[in-house]
């Protein structure tokens, strides 16, 4: 019994840990960056976009086309090999795609974010499990990558020192 409560601990842990930076809020996930400028994290996140084999299929300059001095970005991403089977899935994945991550300052930070592709599976394809094991595949990833692009920014409560 001691042993399964132990293994049981272990993974909660485990499957909490990789959310260290992460937060959520009204169907997004995102970091919040205290140190660091919008164009070194900004090229630190791109960076880990193509890390995980994302492609940023456009940029869309949120700041110029609302006239900000303050800079906001957001990235179209896309994954070829997940579209293609999100298409063998969901074949009306077109109205959804592409993944979206934006970033820009607020005050003396920079902010990350993306949104929760789960709920719009809720939406466009409710009860639908292999759609959901997909989208679920593609949130945890987006999540590593936020999670990725703060580590190089924050120091991690999990993180031994040395």
């Amino acid at each position: 019994m001691k042993t399964i409560i132990i293994a049981v601990a272990l993974l909660i842990g485990y499957s909490f840990a990789y959310e260290d930076f992460v937060q959520y809020e009204k169907g997004y996930y995102y970091v919040v960056i205290k140190k660091g400028s919008f164009k070194v994290i900004n090229a630190k996140l791109q960076e880990e976009i193509t890390n995980h084999g994302w492609d940023v299929i456009h940029t869309m300059n949120v700041d110029k086309t609302v006239k900000s001095k303050t800079p906001y970005k957001t990235h179209l991403l896309c994954k070829a090999k997940y579209l293609k089977k999100g298409v063998e899935y969901f074949k009306p994945i077109g109205v959804i795609i592409p993944c979206k991550m934006a970033i820009y300052v607020e005050g003396n930070k920079v902010v990350i974010m993306v949104e929760d592709v789960m709920e719009l599976g809720k939406i466009y394809a409710p009860n639908d499990k292999k759609f959901e094991a997909f989208l679920n595949q593609v949130k945890n990833e987006m999540i590593d990558i936020l999670n990725k692009t703060a580590a190089r920014f924050m120091s991690s409560k999990y993180t031994p020192y040395e």
